[in-house]
């Protein structure tokens, strides 16, 4: 996707990927996972637990994997040639696995959007130590509201390991879902359309003073509310994860709160119930019990294979009476068959790992 022709072994037998899953989960599609043999991503390896306790003194905990980690337990057992915070490449043990492909995913958390100093020191480092090294952009590093570039990721992937045709076929399968979403949203006019806050309860932020992050107009998933949901981002403003006081929140008035990944997992339930939380328990979405949370994905700085999922939740969450005969719970049972050619046990394990159960209470 840079521009640039890269030789490498017609029979790849050993592959290195720098990203957060979304390589892996193409190719786990594609059938070809036995081929990677050592990972840029420590979110692969890790077991994520989280404890949280309400005002009154309870205590509960969610535990969530990467799903690529759920699939696949033996990645564990890989190098992985990245810093445990995930943002600095060892280079020598990348070079160490020899890998006969590298696979660079520039939008992910493990290296970013930006395409400056950082990722030019990437790509020719790489290139220095003699690896063939194929290139893909995320959606985030066009600096565009828009998910189009994915298929073209996809595209990529699937060219490498000669099946192009599959690869884009299920480019087409993900991008259903959107399609299925427009239709059924596009006659919402202006007046009517649900205020949505996309609002990141970042632990640190909150140590700073800030009440929560929020996404703006020129994020992916600005774009997710307003252009395939056909909401409204509650929040105006450009940049990604923008961290606002508690009296910013309650001036943009959301009729509707979703609970991304960021620093960590937050349910619904931390914002009804944490005492940290308090000083929002007037927002019309916290007293109407229409706060939802995404799918448990750590370091999902860009979207990932599973995006669908969030599509689904968001537009759900916004207009609940045009999505009421679609249960996201059974939807995401479904998705992970067809994507990851799994038995239903597995596809609900992964439902599991994403800590998406919570669905089943919810009637959701």
């Amino acid at each position: 996707m840079r521009g640039r022709q890269v030789s490498f072994p017609a029979d790849l037998k050993k592959v290195a990927t720098i990203d957060d899953g979304f390589v892996e989960g193409v190719m786990t599609h594609l059938g070809v996972m036995d081929k990677v043999a050592a990972i840029g991503s420590w979110s692969m390896k890790r077991d994520y637990n989280y404890d949280f306790e309400t005002a009154s003194g309870e205590k509960y905990s969610h535990r969530g994997w990467n799903t690529m980690k759920f699939l696949h337990p033996w990645l564990n057992d890989l190098p992985c040639f990245n810093s445990p915070q995930g943002d600095i490449i060892n280079f020598e043990t990348l070079a160490e696995a020899a890998p006969d492909l590298v696979i660079l995913r520039i939008g992910d958390c493990t290296v970013g959007e930006d395409d400056g100093e950082k990722t030019t020191r990437t790509v020719s480092t790489i290139e220095e130590l003699g690896l063939p090294l194929a290139v893909i952009y995320a959606p985030g590093y066009y600096r565009k509201a828009e998910l189009a570039s994915l298929k073209e990721e996809m595209g990529v992937i699937g060219d490498i390991f000669g099946q192009k045709e599959k690869a884009l076929a299920l480019a087409d399968y993900l991008a259903d879902t959107e399609k299925l979403i427009r239709r059924r949203t596009a006659s919402i006019k202006d007046e009517d359309k649900t205020k949505v806050l996309y609002l990141g309860l970042n632990p640190d932020l909150r140590k700073q003073g800030s009440a929560g992050a929020v996404f703006g107009i020129n994020t992916p998933e600005s774009y997710i509310i307003g252009n395939v949901a056909n909401a409204e981002n509650a929040f105006s403003g450009q940049g990604y994860g923008v961290p606002l006081s508690t009296e910013q929140i309650y001036a943009l008035d959301p009729d509707v709160i979703v609970l991304p990944t960021f620093n960590g997992y937050h349910p619904p339930r931390e914002l009804y119930e944490a005492a940290y939380f308090e000083n929002l328990a007037e927002l019309e979405p916290v007293k109407n019990k229409r706060v939802y949370a995404m799918p448990w994905s750590p370091m999902n700085c860009a979207r990932r294979v599973e995006y669908p999922i969030d599509m689904l939740i968001i537009a759900k969450a916004a207009y609940p009476e045009r999505f009421s005969d679609i249960n996201v719970y059974d939807f995401a049972l479904k998705f992970y068959q067809d994507v990851y050619g799994v038995d239903e046990a597995t596809a609900r394990g992964l439902r599991s790992a994403q800590i998406l159960d919570w669905m089943k209470d919810y009637g959701f």
